[in-house]
């Protein structure tokens, strides 16, 4: 599937013309797909940690104590050891006081912080030394976090896409959602549950 083929499923559970093109084609219609599909898409990329978007990075130490910048995909860490240096799982989430508190030193890194788009470690990293951390991306297709071209396909399952946007548009009309969004998060259980995991929303 890609974004027309999900806009060709969309169009007689909503009761338009199927479109023949949806990016290069500004009508109303195809703003609501774009909006409506972006908006479940966004949504799907929040409440699962979907394997395929699963990714490691490794940040590698310089003697200093060093705040490192987080790729520009990330969305959050996975739950469980995300953070492991070679001496093992680095905690995350000390409270802001906790991490002011200690004295900076180097060594082998036991606590780690995110802050704005970056993490540090303590101790910091020692020259050479290196910490892998495992995020997902927030990247829901391959070209970023909004469509691309009207046949990208989207790394989150699309059949919950166009299941998404269809009772985004419904409600948007003022018509009865309940059956649809009753369906839609049905199968988006399902498919968490078979993928790893599903995160509240």
């Amino acid at each position: 599937m890609s974004l027309l083929t999900i806009a060709q499923g969309m169009s007689t559970l909503v009761s338009i013309q199927s479109p023949t093109s949806v990016l290069s084609n500004a009508t109303d219609d195809n703003r609501k797909i774009i909006r409506f599909t972006t908006d479940a898409a966004e949504e799907l990329e929040r409440r699962v940690d979907w394997s395929a978007m699963r990714h490691v990075t490794t940040f590698t130490g310089t003697g200093a104590n060093d705040d490192f910048e987080l790729p520009e995909d990330f969305s959050r860490l996975i739950e469980g050891n995300s953070v492991k240096s070679s001496s093992g799982p680095v905690r995350v989430g000390l409270s802001p006081d906790e991490w002011n508190s200690l004295t900076p030193v180097e060594g082998a890194p036991r606590y780690a912080r995110l802050i704005g788009g970056s993490i540090s470690f303590y101790p910091y990293l020692a020259a050479a030394a290196t910490v892998a951390v495992t995020y997902q991306s927030k990247n829901w297709c391959p070209t970023g976090t909004r469509w691309g071209s009207d046949d990208e396909e989207a790394i989150v399952p699309e059949d919950l896409i166009r299941m998404g946007a269809v009772w985004r548009w419904r409600r948007h009309l003022g018509q009865d959602i309940q059956d649809y969004l009753a369906e839609y998060e049905s199968a988006l259980a399902d498919r968490a549950k078979f993928d790893g995991g599903i995160r509240s929303p």
